[in-house]
């Protein structure tokens, strides 16, 4: 049972559904987790006090909301030296564009060159488009994005790209990768005596 710390930051409320589901996969597992938004969590939670850490954000707008990438800067050396996750939320992995995952990637390398931290396990999930919960300038920007990239543009309803099966899978490899580091610290332990 390894305890866990997941944060993330979301604009429209997809990347938290991302997030919660891959907390339902842990908490299946045995495993005891605890979520914040990075907007709430406290100053003084120590990332080192867990097993492992992941923090997911979404795109917007081109970048990482700043909330998760403070996050990121300020706990980028304990990161680095532990078990952590990044999970980039991403709507140019939705639609038929080719230049799709270069772009989700190329976000990827700017928000770990931006951090100092360097995740140990990354994945870029498709995003939504929120058409209804936009305001009227984000709306008509990004039906213009989505017709240019392939994505649906009737602007009255919602879509979803997530597919959910491999946020599973990715929330169940980590969760993996924790155990078998805390049987390997047990091991290495019994053979220090």
């Amino acid at each position: 049972m390894a305890r866990i710390l997941a944060a993330y930051g979301t604009a429209y409320g997809h990347t938290e559904k991302v997030v919660r589901r891959m907390a339902q996969v842990w908490t299946a597992g045995g495993h005891v987790v605890t979520v914040y938004r990075a907007t709430a969590l406290p100053f003084d939670e120590a990332p080192g006090a867990y097993d492992g850490c992941l923090l997911a954000a979404s795109i917007i707008y081109g970048r990482h909301q700043v909330s998760v990438r403070d996050v990121a800067r300020r706990w980028a050396a304990v990161l680095n030296g532990m078990p952590s996750a990044f999970v980039s939320v991403c709507g140019a992995l939705g639609g038929t564009s080719a230049a799709g995952p270069r772009r989700a990637a190329e976000y990827v390398e700017n928000f770990v060159h931006e951090t100092g931290w360097h995740p140990q396990r990354v994945s870029s999930v498709a995003g939504a488009l929120a058409y209804p919960q936009y305001g009227f300038i984000t709306r008509w920007l990004m039906r213009l994005i989505s017709k240019r990239t392939g994505r649906p543009t009737d602007t009255t309803r919602a879509y979803e790209f997530t597919d959910w099966n491999a946020v599973d899978a990715f929330a169940g490899q980590f969760a993996a990768g924790l155990q078998r580091d805390a049987v390997s610290a047990a091991e290495a332990a019994r053979g220090a005596r």
